[in-house]
């Protein structure tokens, strides 16, 4: 077991400055290793007349004073003197210093002659120091493990004020000593190296093991650093349990403070040397992480103030503030693991009532987590959920950054545990395993013993309705669901901001809850509205796994709306927020959107390597669902332009049947109308029109224009569609129906129409580069879309990415701000930037569209920042790049 100075040995570091370096090869012992800017605290230090070094046992205070002893100048001379408990009058032996000091000691020619050092009374005469006027007189007192009595600090104090600043104290002690330190430091006498100090970084720390012969990652470095808190014989114990094992890892995790080498040295270097009062404190005290005046003195019967806790720090009993906190403090890692084991052990029946104490008074003062920590430590199972109920904590069991912390605390709440709060984190826990029937049961539980109190317990009524609200929104039934979403955000709203504030995460559910059931049925602003709300509270709060999800659903709308372009920024925004490290893997959500985007802009084998990503992104959430369901219709269309069209049918097939189509919901739907287009295409028309017409969404817009283009097909009239009908809707249902007018005008033989319906869709696609709709037209349109045709060379954006395309090329493109379209230009906006391609003036451009100069001017405004240009000319070169206008000039 290495003593105090042992450690020390083994615990200096190379130092900081050269100074030291030079001087240690010729004068320290071979094996010693050194800490610079410790030994540079020592020298800064004896300039004034006490240097206090105080810390706790196996901080290795006594071997920093010999290495700076061997180091110092020739000039200084350096007395010891050792106080352990075999030192009788230890206050007397200081007087009799003092004396010795002041010419009890003989004389040579150059000043008085000192002695040698205690710790090696052998030394000859010939080796004595002799002091002369010019040099520097050090007297180490080192107290070792004695406790500094106040006569003996009486006799410190009186030592160092009656030799006026001759000499200089270095005083080394496990505690403060009862000097008045408060008035050294006012006048400025007073140089302090604690534990805090002595500490190891972790660079000093891998240091060391490299002089241990240890080989560590340095990862492996910093977790040892983290587990001993920098204390020397700490790392020392686990250098010495490392050394010969071949799983480093391993053995660093089982290296502990209640166990071995380390549990013996801190019982009896540390915990029995303390008093018995001060000995209760500490083990009872051990059972909480931090240690507050109020907390401690509700653990331990005994009144206890800030100051109280001030001084028990400054006594070095491996306890230390907390940074960042006025009053709060923290037990050494290892040091907290012996104690709570040694208590364990001692005083088993007070453990759990001590847990009890810690949990009420957490509780009350707003510290939740710990009050829940404490109870499931006492066995209140039933208080831990009512902690985790009553401050509306239960959401966080299923979203935000608590979300492990609280699964794995309640992971083994007993199933027969009676009470709502229970049935309620139990339905919470289930929702978290995706386990609907499951949730649903415990809930009917919850409101059952709900029924049966005398009081109302609204935190449990909110609980249960915000459960219900996700288990419907999971479920297949959309309507349903957003019934019960709109009941849970009504309920949340009505929650009075006193005396409990609504945590975050409640609204992260609302918000996911929303966005999920509103994109199924296709109303994508009010989807998209809902995905921003939750990306504001998850910014706020922290949640960075919510973040990246919100983010990627809120891509997915986009790109199912038809905004590309904007879909891509968000989805890119989204899996940045994995590859800086921020949340732990890429979204899924983000990933399909990625592929819907490049399946409808053409670029098939980026689709395809999405997809594939998108498969293996198997981390389960509560968008799972929808998620599925699009990642089918995307593989499904990348198997269609692949001319595996049967396969493409199977896979809406099974994927519709997995989804469960209840109701009319857009995206359910949209597996049955990609369906029938392929029969379409196929050249089965009549089966087109029957899948459609037994459908629940067969009044969409989408499905009455696959009934107009089977009918065309057939030869028969089909479904008219409401006038206006597509004009809010996604932008493929819009390109669509110019595309069915187009070919409907082929089959009655105005082509001239069929042109000029066929020139509106692409300038609708032109922005977003929407390509799909316009490779999976009828063989008729795309007769008018052969590559040296008039429309292609006025749309040349609309040829496809080649096999050898570069995409790695094209995201960067993508990615440069002038090329990117942030919001798409109003109809104003495009006639405006029509007449910039005409090269007309901003007065004639006025007069023109009969407005004033200053609309011109503010349209031209919002024209350059929405194509990030600085000049018209170059917004008008841009518009021409992206197919904003219908044809170039020749140059």
């Amino acid at each position: 077991m290495p003593s105090d100075q042992q450690a020390g040995v083994q615990t200096g570091l190379r130092p900081a400055s050269a100074r030291w370096a030079e001087q240690a090869n010729s004068r320290i012992r071979p094996g010693t290793v050194l800490r610079g800017r410790l030994l540079d605290r020592v020298t800064k230090g004896v300039e004034r007349p006490l240097t206090l070094v105080s810390a706790p046992a196996g901080y290795g205070k006594t071997m920093l004073l010999a290495s700076w002893e061997a180091l110092a100048s020739d000039r200084t001379v350096v007395r010891h003197l050792a106080l352990d408990g075999t030192s009788e009058h230890p206050a007397s032996l200081l007087e009799s210093v003092l004396g010795g000091l002041h010419g009890g000691g003989s004389t040579g020619s150059d000043g008085p002659v000192l002695f040698a050092p205690a710790d090696q009374p052998g030394e000859p005469s010939s080796s004595r120091t002799t002091l002369g006027e010019q040099d520097a007189l050090v007297l180490v007192v080192d107290c070792g493990d004695l406790t500094v009595t106040p006569e003996l600090g009486d006799s410190l104090h009186r030592l160092i004020r009656g030799t006026a600043g001759q000499v200089r104290f270095i005083l080394l002690t496990r505690s403060d000593p009862p000097l008045p330190l408060h008035l050294y430091r006012l006048a400025g006498t007073l140089a302090e190296i604690r534990a805090a100090d002595l500490a190891f970084t972790v660079d000093e720390a891998a240091t060391l093991m490299r002089y241990q012969k240890l080989e560590l990652a340095p990862a492996q470095v910093a977790e040892l650093q983290r587990r001993t808190d920098g204390w020397p014989a700490g790392l020392m114990f686990a250098a010495m349990g490392l050394a010969g094992k071949r799983d480093a890892e391993h053995a660093i995790r089982e290296f502990r403070g209640d166990a071995g080498n380390v549990a013996a040295y801190l019982m009896t270097e540390v915990l029995d040397a303390q008093p018995p009062a001060l000995r209760e404190f500490l083990l009872r005290t051990s059972v909480v992480d931090e240690v507050r005046p109020a907390l401690a003195q509700a653990l331990t019967g005994r009144p206890c103030d800030l100051r109280s806790l001030e001084f028990l720090s400054h006594g070095n009993a491996f306890i230390q503030p907390v940074p960042g906190t006025d009053d709060c403090y923290g037990y050494q890692p290892l040091f907290r693991e012996f104690l709570r084991t040694q208590l364990l052990f001692e005083r088993p029946n007070l453990v759990p009532g001590l847990h009890r104490a810690a949990a009420v008074w957490s509780s009350e003062h707003g510290q939740q987590v710990e009050a829940i920590r404490h109870a499931i430590a006492a066995r209140r199972w039933s208080d831990a959920a009512r902690y985790l109920v009553e401050d509306l904590d239960f959401a966080g069991l299923l979203v935000g950054r608590r979300r492990r912390l609280l699964a794995a605390l309640f992971a083994d709440l007993p199933d027969d545990l009676d009470g709502p709060e229970a049935a309620v984190v139990r339905a919470a826990r289930a929702l978290g395993d995706f386990d609907v029937t499951r949730c649903t049961s415990e809930l009917r539980k919850a409101r059952e013993s709900l029924d049966h109190l005398p009081t109302q317990t609204p935190s449990s009524e909110l609980a249960i309705t915000m459960l219900q609200a996700v288990a419907a929104s999971l479920g297949e039934n959309v309507d349903r669901g957003l019934d019960a979403t709109l009941a849970a955000e009504s309920a949340l709203r009505a929650v009075p901001p006193s005396p409990v504030v609504a945590p975050p995460e409640l609204k992260l559910l609302v918000a996911g809850c929303k966005g999920r059931v509103l994109l199924q049925r296709g109303d994508f602003r009010a989807a998209l509205a809902a995905f921003a709300e939750g990306i504001e509270v998850a910014k706020g709060a922290g949640a960075h796994d919510a973040l990246a999800n919100f983010l990627g659903m809120a891509a997915l709308v986009e790109a199912a709306w038809g905004h590309l372009r904007r879909a891509a920024e968000v989805a890119a925004h989204a899996i940045a927020l994995a590859e800086s490290g921020a949340q732990p893997q890429e979204p899924q959500s983000a990933i399909v959107a990625q592929a819907w985007v490049s399946a409808d802009q053409g670029d098939l084998a980026q689709a395809q390597e999405l997809v594939e990503r998108a498969a293996a992104a198997t981390t389960p959430s509560q968008d799972a669902r929808v998620l599925a369901a699009a990642l089918a219709l995307v593989r499904a269309r990348l198997l269609h332009a692949g001319g595996e069209t049967g396969l493409a049918s199977a896979e809406l097939r099974a994927a519709s049947n997995s989804y469960g189509v209840q109701h009319d919901g857009w995206l359910g739907q949209s597996l049955i109308v990609d369906e029938a287009k392929l029969l379409v295409a196929q050249n089965l028309p009549r089966e087109a029109i029957a899948v459609i017409e037994h459908s629940p969404g067969r009044d969409q817009v989408e499905s009455i224009l696959v009934l107009q283009r089977a009918a065309a097909e057939a030869g028969e009239q089909g479904p008219a569609l409401p006038p206006s009908a597509a004009q809010h809707a996604p932008l493929e249902t819009q390109v669509d129906s110019w595309l069915v007018q187009a070919a409907q005008s082929i089959s009655t033989g105005d082509t001239g129409r069929s042109g000029l319906y066929v020139e509106r869709a692409l300038r609708l696609a032109a922005p977003e580069h929407l390509r799909r709709p316009f490779s999976e037209a009828p063989p008729s349109l795309r007769r008018l879309l052969q590559p040296t045709g008039e429309l292609m060379r006025r749309h040349p954006w609309l040829r496809a990415p080649g096999p050898q395309h570069d995409h790695a090329a094209d995201l960067s493109t993508r990615s440069r701000p002038e090329l990117v379209v942030t919001a798409s230009l109003t109809s104003k906006e495009h006639e405006v930037l029509e007449y910039l391609a005409e090269l007309l003036t901003t007065e004639e451009i006025a007069s023109t569209m009969y407005v004033s100069v200053n609309t011109v001017r503010s349209h031209v405004r919002s024209i350059l920042r929405k194509l990030s240009a600085s000049r018209r000319n170059e917004a008008v070169r841009r518009a021409w790049e992206l197919g904003l206008l219908p044809s170039r000039p020749e140059a």
